[in-house]
């Protein structure tokens, strides 16, 4: 088996798989924060980026980040659909909020400074759309099959979507390649097994995240042509972790502030 088909087998499932053992360890609010990573989004990129090359990759970056705004509408959908429906019908209507959101997000142009705050102000009005989890949440046990489907579809829908990517340009491929993967298969498991509130928890974690998401790839598009493949994902990572801070940071001081305003009311 080559070596590139085999890291598209096993290194997106692979995250996937630790991704679904943090959410049952430490529960689902972790388990959205670890979703907010691009782990199947950062090994797409590479992957076009080692076939078509750096140019390819910075133009595919401003796809990516439309892909960014879509998901905050992914979020919000599923969390409004998901108070009526199950995740049947819930997960179709956040799936094409994503692509048409995404689709007109691009109409923004290729400048990846423009794309970049932009999917920053999407997800933080995501973060305040999707209301706080009111009551903890209870596990099951799942099924001994679950985690080893989640890891099948993933790497499915990894080959799928690594194959036909390079054909549609490198913004399309990005928009593409930002598809909720990994967090189509473990919502769905997630809303099943655990119910909406699971869901509320998660996503609102995830949107947190993802504005650290949006830093790594923003950094990367300004940098990639010039520093390289290597660096410039370095760098990603570097801003994706210190947003993620910051940002964790502010959403802890805004939850102790609303404690706080709650209790005096009392």
């Amino acid at each position: 088996m080559p070596a590139m088909l085999l890291l598209k087998l096993t290194l997106a499932p692979l995250l996937v798989a630790a991704a679904t053992l943090v959410t049952r360890t430490w529960g689902p609010r972790v388990g959205g924060l670890l979703m907010g990573l691009p782990l199947t989004t950062g090994p797409i990129f590479l992957f076009l980026a080692i076939d078509h090359g750096p140019r390819f990759a910075a133009r595919a970056t401003v796809g990516i980040l439309c892909g960014l705004i879509g998901l905050a509408a992914f979020a919000v959908g599923y969390v409004a659909a998901s108070g009526r429906a199950g995740w049947r019908r819930s997960y179709p209507f956040a799936a094409v909020l994503f692509l048409v959101v995404s689709i007109v997000a691009s109409r923004l142009g290729d400048d990846v400074i423009v794309a970049g705050p932009a999917a920053w102000l999407a997800l933080v009005l995501a973060t305040v759309l999707i209301p706080r989890p009111r009551r903890d949440i209870v596990g099951v046990a799942p099924p001994w099959w679950d985690l080893w489907v989640r890891m099948a579809v993933v790497a499915a829908l990894t080959l799928a979507l690594t194959a036909v990517a390079g054909t549609l340009g490198p913004t399309l491929s990005g928009i593409v390649g930002t598809y909720p993967i990994a967090l189509t298969v473990i919502v769905t498991f997630t809303h099943a097994q655990l119910g909406r509130d699971a869901i509320v928890a998660m996503l609102r974690g995830s949107t947190l995240a993802w504005t650290g998401f949006a830093s790594c790839f923003l950094v990367i598009g300004v940098s990639i042509e010039a520093l390289g493949i290597s660096a410039s994902m370095g760098l990603g990572g570097l801003a994706a972790v210190v947003t993620s801070a910051l940002v964790l940071w502010i959403d802890r001081g805004l939850a102790r502030t609303a404690l706080r305003r709650a209790v005096r009311e009392l």
